[in-house]
């Protein structure tokens, strides 16, 4: 039997070409981590953070061979979300309700 809930999800899945993950609070977790290596496509880190925080970020992300070019320190949530709008990013992972609210239908609760 044809599982069209199954077949729902693949083409949701397929139609991501670009997802952003927040660091803290999302990336940083387990969880995350397990998003982002399930994910396809293009991925980016897209954090609230100030640029001279991003030693553990830059850390991980060489650890994992994640370009430079993908991780943007936007200074504050409203960056953030102006960021990921202007990127258009697909799927955006995050834990601060307020970003996820102000991108719906691309945000997603971690």
């Amino acid at each position: 039997m044809i599982d069209l809930e199954k077949i729902k999800e693949v083409i949701g899945k397929l139609s991501i070409r670009k997802t952003s993950f927040d660091w803290d609070g999302t990336l940083s977790t387990p969880k995350g981590k397990e998003l982002w290596f399930k994910t396809g496509g293009e991925k980016w880190i897209i954090t609230a953070r100030q640029f001279n925080r991003l030693g553990d970020i830059l850390k991980w992300a060489s650890e994992n061979n994640i370009p430079r070019s993908r991780i943007i320190a936007t200074g504050s949530n409203p960056a953030k979300i102006e960021k990921i709008k202007e990127l258009n990013i697909d799927r955006h992972w995050d834990n601060n309700t307020l970003v996820i609210s102000k991108l719906p239908g691309i945000a997603r609760m971690i």
